[in-house]
């Protein structure tokens, strides 16, 4: 390349360094800024230049690592060594806006020990995959609620109206009835009936929604729901609490209700077990379940069995009180699910 086109490149670079989107940030061996283009300056102020850390770690809220916002875990600015991989970090532009920015810091000159920082703006990404996930999980939410809508439908129809209809038969023989004896027998029979049908209305009103989660708490309504399920179904679940009987928010009882009751009949219903174990503890300021049954298992990630949400309406009734949800599962010997919701 002769002088004339090494000149030239010279000027593109340049006014790509200053018009490019792309911010860019020369750092010395002592971490002080030596230059930086236009865009960075709405991110590093003029008086933030000083060093490396005080430019970034002023305006950084976190989120340079996996583990939590506002952590400095394993942060690259104090990593060994510099590698040439991007990650991801907030930071607080000169407007006080916090965005999102793919990052990358890695040294450009060994000789002179010349690093570079930059930073590019990917808010409109992140917004297109917050779109995207909230209509996947509309669709979800309302496939699941319509498939929940046919289940109540059916309980009703099958069992509320037939048992209904049973009542009014034997109403309407019970008139033709003139021996007392026969009376006595058709009254009996119709009190059974309607015993019977009080307690289906029962249990469906304690599927939907159960009063003692409302009124005691997560440990009252366990021992209501499990007590349902062993005299309806001859499911035995063996439920251990090591906390006492705390009221938590109102939420985060539902939330983990619902993972613990979907666990549970999951069990139920996929696993070819007569039992399941189900362990509460509140410790510190989490708590934690865990389901465990020694049934068939099967493979995670394969096609879930059933309908609803399932496994990923867990996670994400998980993630709404910003808990975790994990699961394993071997296929012969069963599966266990762990769920850690935080109470601070």
């Amino acid at each position: 390349m002769n002088e004339q086109e090494t000149s030239k490149l010279t000027q593109i670079l340049e006014q790509y360094y200053e018009k490019t989107s792309e911010m860019i940030v020369f750092l010395n061996s002592k971490g002080q800024v030596i230059n930086m283009n236009q865009a960075a300056r709405r991110v590093i102020s003029e008086d933030n230049q000083s060093s490396l850390t005080h430019a970034i770690c002023s305006r950084c809220e976190g989120y340079s690592n996996e583990f939590a916002i506002q952590s400095c875990r394993e942060c690259f600015l104090e990593s060994t060594t510099i590698g040439n991989s991007s990650f991801q970090v907030y930071m607080q532009t000169n407007s006080g806006k916090v965005e999102p920015f793919t990052a990358t810091y890695q040294t450009i000159s060994q000789e002179d020990d010349v690093k570079v920082y930059t930073l590019q703006n990917v808010s409109p990404q992140i917004e297109r995959q917050q779109k995207l996930h909230q209509q996947t999980m509309m669709q979800k939410t309302i496939s699941a609620q319509e498939n929940e809508r046919k289940r109540i439908s059916r309980e009703l129809h099958d069992g509320v109206v037939q048992e209904l209809l049973n009542v009014s038969v034997e109403l309407r023989l019970l008139k033709y009835q003139d021996n007392i004896e026969n009376l006595k027998t058709q009254s009996q029979h119709i009190e059974r009936l309607m015993s019977k049908l009080i307690d289906d209305t029962r249990n469906l009103s304690l599927e939907l929604r159960p009063s003692s989660l409302d009124d005691l708490g997560l440990n009252a309504a366990f021992k209501s729901y499990f007590k349902q399920l062993e005299k309806n179904f001859g499911f035995i679940v063996h439920y251990h609490n090591d906390s006492d009987d705390i009221r938590f928010n109102n939420e985060i009882e539902t939330v983990v209700y619902r993972i613990v009751q979907e666990a549970v009949f999951n069990a139920l219903k996929y696993g070819q077990v007569d039992s399941v174990d189900v362990h509460m503890s509140c410790e510190s300021n989490f708590i934690e379940v865990e389901v465990a049954d020694q049934g068939v298992g099967f493979v995670l990630g394969s096609e879930p069995k059933g309908s609803g949400l399932g496994i990923y309406g867990m996670q994400e009734r998980a993630e709404i009180v910003g808990g975790t949800f994990n699961i394993e599962s071997k296929v012969g010997k069963g599966t266990n699910i762990k769920l850690t919701v935080p109470i601070a």
